[in-house]
């Protein structure tokens, strides 16, 4: 394998990654959690199960896919071992792909064998809950950083600039997904179909935690959101790099179309959708802001 094909391979695996987590949330909107039994990696303790119950083929599949993907990623990390030197920022990245392809692993196991699935409403669940989304997004956020190497024509240089500001604004894209990930279980596990009464619900001292947590994401997502959006639109303004201008003002009109999706979903209740879609355009943005930082880090480095 070249750089060219390696550069392709790395844009393939970003998207399987980002349909393997889709996935997953499909197993947990559909509570497919429990369908391969308390046996893990086994179905029902079997390599293929058998069984007619759809629940058992949607967990499976993720499976799997899952299977398949740490393969994938095990040839991933060997090849840029093999096409960059040592200490290269694609080969770093390639591994912490591999070390978080294992700990996604070790967590899905975990949801699974501690039963923290299907209607499980836990504080225990919570909690793994958002380790799991904090570790799909460092997994997403690693292959999509290799991937920014790869198109790189020569190693990312070392950065002399004081102002390092901009290298902590993924830790609010974490901090709404961590939240998001408790609202799509809260609403998973007590849906509301009307939007003022699921509201009253969100503040009453009687509800359970998980209803009371969920209305933290939409607030934190407008006010960090809302936010980001602005300082990007500034910064393609400031800024005389072509390519930090061009992605600036991508990242901020993503984030402005993430915002009126999230007021929909909000709105329509969350059909399943919406949900995924929702997961789906999160960890695009993710994935655009850490090649933002990627990128703005080499030019700031190179001037």
């Amino acid at each position: 394998m070249n750089l060219t094909r390696f550069k392709n391979f790395a844009f393939a695996l970003l998207a399987y990654t980002v349909l393997v987590i889709l996935w997953g949330a499909w197993v947990r909107i559909s509570h497919s959690g429990d369908g391969c039994g308390d046996t893990w990696p086994l179905c029902h303790g079997q390599l293929i199960p058998e069984a007619q119950r759809g629940k058992t083929w949607v967990e499976y599949g993720h499976r799997l896919m899952s299977g398949l993907y740490g393969f994938a990623v095990i040839y991933f990390w060997w090849m840029a071992r093999k096409l960059y030197p040592t200490g290269h920022f694609a080969r770093k990245a390639a591994l912490a792909t591999l070390i978080f392809t294992i700990t996604e692993a070790l967590l899905g196991a975990k949801l699974v064998l501690f039963k923290l699935v299907t209607t499980n409403d836990t504080p225990y669940r919570a909690f793994v809950m958002a380790l799991h989304q904090l570790n799909s997004f460092l997994l997403t956020g690693a292959v999509a950083l290799t991937f920014a190497a790869a198109l790189a024509s020569h190693e990312l240089p070392k950065e002399n600039s004081k102002d390092k500001v901009y290298k902590f604004l993924p830790l609010v894209i974490i901090v709404i997904g961590i939240t998001g990930a408790w609202a799509s279980l809260s609403n998973s596990l007590f849906p509301t179909h009307n939007l003022w009464e699921g509201l009253m619900a969100d503040f009453a001292s009687e509800s359970h935690f998980l209803v009371r947590l969920r209305g933290l994401h939409p607030l934190l997502a407008t006010l960090g959101g809302g936010s980001l959006a602005l300082y990007f639109w500034l910064k393609a303004q400031s800024n005389d790099t072509k390519l930090i201008q061009e992605r600036s003002v991508q990242m901020s009109l993503a984030l402005i179309g993430a915002m009126i999706f999230g007021v929909a979903t909000l709105v329509l209740h969350a059909p399943v959708w919406m949900k995924i879609g929702h997961l789906a355009i999160a960890h695009t943005i993710w994935v655009l802001l850490l090649q933002w930082v990627f990128f703005m880090r080499t030019f700031r480095a190179q001037n």
